[in-house]
């Protein structure tokens, strides 16, 4: 027992590290410390340490190799776990390739577009003909044909208009309650926009109408809207935008700092993804773009930003 107690005692004391002698406060040098490994003498006050107890040591060396056996073991253990996280993640990148792989295939063969856009033309060669004959367009003619074609025409052409908005308003729908969230639109759960220009939000759970909401968030929701078109029109080949953008006074909707630069980072962002597209945004505060916008898209006037 008293060798077991003088063991522990000595293994509770051994682990003191002392920076300097406990009487004069003067610093220990390295090289005792150095000496304490190399000849077991005592760095604080260099005489030699006593002999450790053979069965006492072999003990102590046994526990070490229990001790240093289980942790093999967990770290074993651990690698195992790692390699099959690891193995979970390439599957997982190699599932998201493939999706995305996937729809840019069915993006690039959708030429709904291309069908609506001839249909267009088309109806309009005929309202022409229509014209050109001298015949009111409403109602029918005696034989019921050039009218017959174009409301056959007309009803065609809605339901192109309306299968491509099915494909197309989802995909906005989602890019409008991402950008809004990142431009500072609070409990924004889901819109849905319809072909006339109508965004319909639901915050926390409540449907809101669009003039229900702040001043400062129909301001973001607008331009997260025509982010939004602007790509996914982009995407799916539906060019109808003239190519400009005008933001008059950003930060003066109760707009603050953070999102605001995130706002126009996005804007520039996108002027760049679209080299057709032109933004000019007016703002009072210079804080807002340095750092964001190169200096040759400012013109600066006493303090105020234009680019």
């Amino acid at each position: 027992m008293d060798t077991q107690e003088t063991w522990q005692a000595r293994r509770v004391l051994g682990r003191l590290n002392p920076v300097c002698c406990p009487r004069c406060e003067e610093p220990l040098e390295a090289e005792r410390r150095v000496r304490e490994r190399q000849s077991a003498s005592c760095a604080v006050c260099t005489r030699t340490l006593p002999e450790v107890d053979a069965e006492t040591a072999e003990a102590a060396l046994e526990q070490l190799k229990a001790q240093l056996s289980a942790a093999e073991v967990a770290e074993g253990k651990a690698r195992d776990l790692r390699d099959a996280a690891k193995a979970e993640v390439e599957q997982a990148k190699a599932a998201q390739r493939t999706a995305h792989a996937a729809l840019q295939d069915v993006l690039s063969v959708s030429g709904a577009h291309h069908k609506l856009r001839e249909l267009e033309l088309r109806a309009a060669m005929l309202r022409g003909q229509l014209a050109a004959t001298g015949l009111q367009m409403r109602g029918r003619t005696p034989d019921g044909g050039p009218s017959s074609v174009l409301e056959t025409a007309h009803d065609v052409v809605r339901q192109y208009v309306e299968a491509a908005a099915k494909r197309l308003f989802p995909v906005m729908d989602a890019q409008i309650v991402e950008l809004a969230a990142r431009f500072g639109v609070q409990n924004l759960d889901s819109v849905r926009l319809n072909r006339a220009g109508h965004v319909n939000a639901v915050k926390a759970g409540v449907g809101t109408a669009f003039k229900r909401l702040s001043r400062g968030d129909r301001l973001r929701m607008r331009i997260a809207t025509v982010i939004a078109l602007l790509r996914v029109g982009a995407t799916r080949g539906v060019a109808t935008h003239p190519g400009l953008l005008l933001i008059d006074s950003l930060a003066a909707e109760e707009v603050t700092e953070v999102p605001a630069r995130t706002l126009i980072a996005e804007l520039q962002a996108l002027s760049e993804e679209l080299p057709g597209l032109q933004v000019v945004l007016t703002t009072a505060q210079p804080e807002l773009v340095e750092g964001l916008v190169p200096g040759e898209r400012l013109i600066t006037s006493s303090g105020e930003h234009l680019f």
